[in-house]
Order: C-alpha cells, then sequence, then structure tokens
C-alpha cells in the first residue's frame, strides 16, 4: 500500500471517527434538553393548576398605547383587588372573575374612552403561554397558565401580566421581594418542593428554565411579545 494510499485511509477513517462522535454528541444533547424540557413542562404544569394570571396586551407598540395599557391594568388591578383577597383558592377566583367580566370590561372601555381611543376591549378567561418571570424574589416558569386576559383593539402590542391568585399583582415588584404575606399564601397553595423551585435563591432554576423559554417563544410568538414590568 502506497504512502497516499495510507494518508487517504486515515482521512477517511478520522472523517468517520470525528463524524461518531459529533453524532453521539448530538444525541446525547438532544436527550438532555428532551428530558430538561419535559421536567420543566412537568413543574410549570403542576404550578400552573394553582395559580390565576393577569394578562393584558395592548393595541400596539406606540408609546400612547403603552401608556393606555398600563393605566388599564391599573385601574382593573384596583377594581379586583378587594374582590380577590376574599378567595381562598383558584376555582374561587375563577368565579369572582366570571361574575365580574363585564364590570372589568367597563373598567378598561372607560379607560379607552378617557383616552380618546375607540378601541375595542375583550375580556374572558383563557389559557395563555407566558415565560419564565420574575416577581420579587419569586420566579415562575415557563408555560400554559390560566387567565384573566384583556386584550385591547387589535391586541399586537406587547403584554403585561402578574399573578392574580395567589394575589401577587399588588406587589411592587420593584424592591425585589415579594412581602411575607404573599409569600405565605403561595406557601398556602403549593407544595414545599414547588415552592422552594420557585424561589429565585435557586438560581439553577432560570438556566434550567429558559431553554423551554426559548422553544415556547419560537412556538408562541404573539404570547411572548414582553415588556419591562413584573
Amino acid at each position: 500500500m502506497s504512502k497516499l494510499d495510507e494518508l487517504l485511509r486515515y482521512k477517511k477513517y478520522n472523517s468517520r471517527l470525528v463524524y461518531t462522535v459529533t453524532l453521539i454528541i448530538a444525541v446525547v444533547v438532544c436527550v438532555g434538553l428532551g428530558i430538561i424540557t419535559i421536567y420543566a413542562n412537568g413543574v410549570s404544569q403542576d404550578l400552573a393548576q394553582n395559580m390565576l394570571r393577569f394578562h393584558v396586551v395592548a393595541n400596539s407598540d406606540s408609546t400612547e398605547d403603552q401608556l393606555l395599557k398600563q393605566q388599564v391594568k391599573d385601574e382593573i388591578i384596583a377594581y379586583m383587588e378587594p374582590l380577590l383577597k376574599k378567595s381562598k383558592n383558584i376555582e374561587e377566583s375563577k368565579v369572582i372573575i366570571r361574575e365580574h367580566e363585564d364590570s372589568i370590561q367597563n373598567v378598561a372601555e372607560h379607560v379607552v374612552y378617557r383616552w380618546g381611543k375607540d378601541y375595542k376591549v375583550q375580556v374572558f378567561l383563557d389559557k395563555a403561554n407566558f415565560p419564565t418571570k420574575a416577581y420579587g424574589d419569586i420566579v415562575l416558569p415557563a408555560g400554559q397558565y390560566e387567565a384573566c386576559r384583556v386584550i385591547i383593539g387589535e391586541g399586537k402590542g406587547q403584554n403585561w401580566w402578574c399573578i392574580m391568585f395567589p394575589p401577587l399583582c399588588y406587589v411592587d415588584a420593584a424592591k425585589g421581594v415579594v412581602p411575607m404575606e404573599g409569600k405565605e399564601e403561595l406557601q398556602d397553595q403549593l407544595t414545599p418542593e414547588q415552592y422552594k423551585l420557585i424561589s429565585r435563591s435557586e438560581v439553577h432554576y432560570e438556566v434550567r428554565f429558559k431553554i423551554v423559554d426559548t422553544v415556547n417563544s419560537y412556538l408562541h410568538k404573539e404570547d411572548y411579545k414582553d415588556c419591562n414590568e413584573h
């Protein structure tokens, strides 16, 4: 066998080896990502059964429409806070919201009217996909949650969301912590393991659910039009 043949054979062997190793690494990575994604989705589904979120979508991303969205969410939260404080669980919260859907819509429409707009407002309980989000020192994983949704006009602008039950919409996340009262309500609704997972002290948690965020943001682009609010 000539040196040229040996060299060609060696290169062919190396190419096959590189291909095999690359394939093995790709399979391991895919399996690993799959396991993490299944785990993350399982946790978020368990949490979603005990939480009800609030979702407001602006007409557009214009400055005026975004400010209008904030005014709408502020007034709806102010209206709903005393009502939802009476709720002891997620089912009671959903009943309260259904009973007050028309009133919620009236609140939103009144704000829209004051701003001189003729946007249609839709209010309904529905499921929506949410990214991983921090509420003070509590972090919720990405996933599908039931939410009271308020769509303003064409609903093509950035979203705003919070947690209606347990009532964390009224938490000042800018302070970086959830008050003890809010944490106690969360602990009442979640298992010890679930509560530990959503604690921001668990740094690895955010990394783990970033994978789910990436997948969901690709599959549900409209729900993932985030804004820099809590």
